[in-house]
């Protein structure tokens, strides 16, 4: 039944992306760890421990997160339509490279919506009301963190599918 709603393969495919291609490796790159890991943690703890928020703009987040999602199914249709362009080419050792390129642009771009899903939650979330409490302040903290690490990931990973998409497009055109 939960089979259906298993989120947890893309999330594993989304990082099994960041592997070196060179390498038959098992092990993320070490500076696509840092890169996608280490940074947004870091950008999280700073942001969250300097006491930025993001209250006053909370909707327009939640607005161009979901507006940022709708475009990414739109990009979904575009690499499928690379899929037949790629199996219709003629050279091997390219097509191999091309259709492994695009399972992975796919694979971001669905980590990215379902990223995008969790954020809208997580922002929303920041929203509840939490009665007056001793540690109140450590689960508001710890909300906001998680959702400037979230941000920083979608950020970071939307940058990422969009420079690989540019790139297969152009190396298609050319």
């Amino acid at each position: 039944m939960l089979e259906r709603i298993n989120i947890l393969k893309i999330i594993f495919d989304h990082f099994g992306t960041l592997k070196s291609l060179n390498q038959r490796s098992k092990y993320i790159n070490w500076k696509d760890a840092i890169l996608f890991l280490a940074f947004p943690i870091l950008i999280s703890i700073t942001l969250t421990y300097n006491g930025f928020d993001f209250k006053g703009q909370l909707g327009n987040l939640i607005a161009a997160i979901a507006i940022f999602g709708g475009f990414l199914f739109n990009l979904l249709a575009i690499i499928y339509s690379q899929i037949d362009n790629i199996k219709k080419d003629a050279d091997n050792e390219s097509n191999e490279l091309k259709q492994k390129f695009v399972k992975e642009i796919h694979v971001n771009i669905s980590f990215c919506i379902v990223l995008s899903i969790f954020l809208i939650l997580t922002l929303l979330s920041s929203t509840v009301y939490i009665p007056n409490w001793h540690y109140k302040w450590v689960i508001e903290k710890t909300i906001i963190g998680i959702n400037y690490f979230l941000l920083t990931l979608f950020l970071l990973t939307l940058i990422m599918a969009i420079n690989r998409i540019y790139i297969l497009l152009n190396k298609t055109v050319e």
